[in-house]
């Protein structure tokens, strides 16, 4: 059968389904031909050399086409001459390097052997000197804080004391034959035998796991695509399909973000009361309930890590359950700020998702103390905070995943006199 009796077969079961079931089916159907049309287009490919002129936000080097199509390719760096093999099928377009011509001189081989073999994507800068990816991290951190008008100083990024040997936690996923992570940009599992940035305690605890491959007791459960298996340092036991309360992953660079808290703490008017959004277990409440003695108020939507941060009873401290990223929890939920307070705040990726919910109490802030760890949602909230009438006084970056584009902002908001 061709392609052409394909789609006219397609056509004929839709109507066929409309007439028992209705126009939905139609909808379904009508679906999959536009897919099987889209497969049908032929697939164009080019070569061309470029120079890598940028990094993308995700770390990828940004290459122009000789027609000035923008593309995003992995395993480059900027300035570097490379080959580029381009693939469109329709609106799908793919870009793969296939060789580099001119190095960077901050180009080094990688002491991982998975990244050598493009197995695992968990660190996509480690084909690159320490140096140089704190530089471009800078880069990036001074872009982003200009575009918020934030010329008061340079945005240092500190650096990580240690670049391997740092990951204090990690999650593994196995199906009983392998164990690993997930490759970037794929659903394959990448067999990892060693991970040079996980600390000697977690290296040893990958060794041991996988002294017991194959598993029975790893293949996943029914609606499961992988069992996971959680390590930590400070716990010695694997946790297999077991949730557990969130903590950051740099033991060193934790010390220094905490230390730089307990520092803006100190010069900050203290408030009626402090709002801690994103709280988590308490990494940073119990910072803030020795310095600030006005009552805490700490806020979270995981249950597991209210049960931790209420156990650890920690002065003037009073945890509440809400979720801040439901606009009805936190009309429900969260208590009112009746006088002016001060915010601290460290959340996911997401950032400041339901921001119109949370305005009044922003509006009620003097000050709000913002840890973030993605620089796309930081400006945007910074924006937001800028309208509350509150603006940046300090910003700084924190290294926290060497040979990784992320980075951890660190910045305090100052209400402007009223």
């Amino acid at each position: 059968m061709n392609q052409d009796r394909i789609v006219y077969a397609l056509s004929a079961m839709a109507l066929t389904i409309e007439r028992k079931s209705g126009p939905l089916s139609r909808r379904k159907v009508k679906l999959s031909r536009a897919g099987s049309s889209q497969s049908m287009l032929p697939v164009v490919e080019d070569v061309f050399v470029e120079a890598v002129r940028d990094l993308s936000s995700d770390g990828r080097g940004v290459i122009e086409a000789p027609d000035g199509q923008i593309l995003f390719v992995s395993g480059v760096w900027p300035g570097e001459e490379v080959e580029i093999k381009r693939s469109r099928r329709g609106k799908s377009v793919v870009a793969e390097l296939q060789s580099i011509l001119t190095p960077s001189t901050a180009r080094l081989d990688p002491v991982c052997v998975h990244h050598q073999q493009g197995s695992c994507g968990g660190c996509p800068w480690m084909f690159v000197d320490y140096q140089e990816q704190l530089q471009q991290k800078q880069n990036r951190l001074s872009k982003v804080a200009k575009r918020i008008a934030f010329t008061k100083q340079t945005c240092l990024v500190r650096e990580a004391p240690q670049s391997l040997g740092y990951r204090n936690r990690a999650q593994l996923k196995s199906d009983g034959v392998k164990l690993g992570y997930v490759a970037k940009g794929s659903h394959e599992l990448a067999d990892v035998t060693e991970c040079p940035v996980l600390t000697d305690v977690n290296q040893r605890q990958l060794a041991t796991l996988r002294k017991t491959l194959p598993n029975r007791d790893w293949r996943p459960r029914k609606h499961q695509q992988w069992t996971t298996i959680d390590i930590d340092d400070e716990r010695g036991t694997p946790l297999i399909n077991q949730r557990q309360a969130f903590r950051q992953g740099n033991s060193d660079q934790n010390n220094q973000l905490r230390k730089w808290l307990s520092t803006k703490l100190a010069s900050l008017p203290m408030p009626g009361s402090v709002f801690e959004f994103f709280c988590g277990s308490g990494n940073l409440t119990e910072l803030i309930s020795q310095q600030i003695k006005s009552p805490v108020i700490a806020v979270e939507a995981d249950a597991l890590s209210i049960d931790e941060l209420t156990a650890r009873a920690l002065p003037n401290v009073r945890p509440v359950r809400v979720n801040l990223f439901s606009e009805p929890s936190i009309t429900s939920h969260l208590p009112v700020a009746e006088h002016e307070i001060g915010i601290v705040m460290d959340p996911p990726r997401d950032g400041l998702k339901e921001r119109d919910a949370l305005a009044a109490w922003f509006m009620r802030a003097q000050w709000v103390v913002y840890v973030s760890c993605d620089a796309a949602t930081w400006e945007r909230d910074a924006i937001f905070l800028q309208a509350c009438g509150l603006f940046a006084d300090d910003v700084s970056g924190l290294d926290m995943f060497p040979h990784t584009p992320h980075i951890e902002i660190l910045s305090v908001f100052k209400r402007e006199s009223r």
